[in-house]
């Protein structure tokens, strides 16, 4: 039987070593450089300006369902009525009524620009969809991991 035995430098023990304890937060990093590109993206091409104020980051977590390491984009908060309104009330999917005096929610008015109304003349202008550039995402986490690995992961 053959026998093969290997001997590896000091040098790159410590870096598998120095990788393998670093991994879980270059990650979460890489992820959370990701979204950021997203969310400045999504504030530049938002139709509405006042839309961006609602747009928010949420912490970088870990999903032991699948093992996976994310960060999400979405829009939360409220715009101030006009003067005539005091409240705004929708039907829910259920058919339910939500009412809330807070003002008009922003993830409302963004679906409601993203996928438009039918019905009404309304149309659609994603803006949402549109701010995942792949390539650029991916480049954007690459320039992460590099500086984070302190250029062995090149």
């Amino acid at each position: 039987m053959a026998k093969f035995t290997a001997i590896l430098p000091n040098d790159v023990i410590k870096d598998v070593n120095w990788l393998m304890q670093h991994s879980e937060y270059i990650i979460k990093e890489m992820t959370r450089a990701g979204a950021e590109v997203v969310a400045n993206t999504v504030m530049m091409t938002v139709p509405d300006k006042a839309l961006a104020q609602g747009v928010k980051l949420s912490k970088t977590y870990f999903t032991p369902t699948d093992g996976g390491i994310n960060t999400k984009v979405y829009m939360s908060g409220y715009l101030p009525f006009t003067p005539p309104r005091s409240s705004f009330t929708r039907r829910g999917a259920n058919g339910s009524l939500y009412t809330t005096t807070k003002g008009v929610p922003i993830p409302f008015l963004a679906n409601l620009y993203e996928y438009g109304r039918s019905g009404n003349p309304f149309p659609k202008k994603p803006f949402f969809r549109k701010a995942f550039k792949g390539a650029v995402v991916i480049e954007h986490m690459l320039k992460v991991q590099r500086q984070l690995s302190k250029g062995l992961l090149e």
